[in-house]
């Protein structure tokens, strides 16, 4: 009997200990890990459909000679017929940019014989446009002099910041929006955001320009180019974490 009693004494000093250290030591680290733990975390989207305002328009010349040198005085006569086009559409010379200029050999090959043909320059330029209404008169006018090679016609918007920013603003309301249905329904506050994390994609365009030829309306007129810009969407998600009690 007495060694039952001691027994158990021994048992409940080492309970009380136990919970005496606890209160001292263990159970704020208790605390903390649990709070680190009730957190919340949402994920919110948000986007703006806007009308481009700038196009990037990529084109140039591809010339074939028998000598390199000649391949390219051939590509630098036929440029300049270009850039007066150009000029002549009061395009400025800062919205002009080389993109991709080089030259190589071009071989020809017969089974396992490989023989040199001349040389290739190929120059391509990109023009900043936005007059997105004419885009077809530069593609029709630049082709009539001389451009041989059409590589893009990308849509964009110069005022991309501020629309960035009105779809990550409507990201982070469709965030809040949800955390705060999700704690209603499961019966919780929410304290503050703890942690932002933001990630924004490239603008998408919703229905993507086309070239093609088309009629101007009078049957006995010229074809003309015709370009659609469409819209484009930009988009930005986020995601919230709050801490809850």
């Amino acid at each position: 009997m007495g060694k039952q009693i001691l027994k158990k004494w021994v048992a409940l000093s080492g309970l009380s200990a136990a919970i005496w250290t606890g209160s001292m030591a263990w159970v704020p680290v208790l605390a903390a890990d649990t709070a680190a733990n009730r957190v919340l975390t949402v994920s919110g989207h948000g986007e703006v459909q806007v009308v481009p305002d700038v196009a990037y328009i990529q084109l140039g010349l591809v010339h074939t000679a028998p000598t390199a040198k000649q391949a390219q005085q051939e590509n630098a006569s036929g440029f300049t017929k270009i850039v007066n086009v150009l000029k002549g559409l009061h395009i400025p010379d800062k919205d002009i940019q080389t993109v991709r200029y080089f030259t190589s050999p071009d071989y020809s090959f017969d089974g396992n014989k490989q023989t040199l043909k001349g040389y290739q320059v190929e120059q391509i330029i990109q023009i900043t446009y936005r007059d997105l209404n004419n885009i077809g008169t530069i593609l029709d006018k630049t082709t009539a002099a001389g451009v041989n090679r059409v590589d893009n016609v990308q849509f964009g918007s110069e005022k991309l910041n501020d629309y960035e920013q009105q779809a990550l603003a409507r990201a982070i309301a469709n965030a809040k929006e949800k955390a705060a249905g999700l704690a209603k329904n499961a019966g919780v506050k929410l304290q503050s955001i703890i942690q932002i994390n933001e990630g924004t994609s490239q603008p998408l365009p919703i229905s993507p320009g086309v070239v093609m030829g088309g009629g101007a309306g009078i049957s006995d007129a010229k074809p003309i180019t015709q370009v659609f810009p469409g819209q484009l969407k930009v988009q930005d998600t986020v995601t919230l974490t709050y801490a809850f009690n």
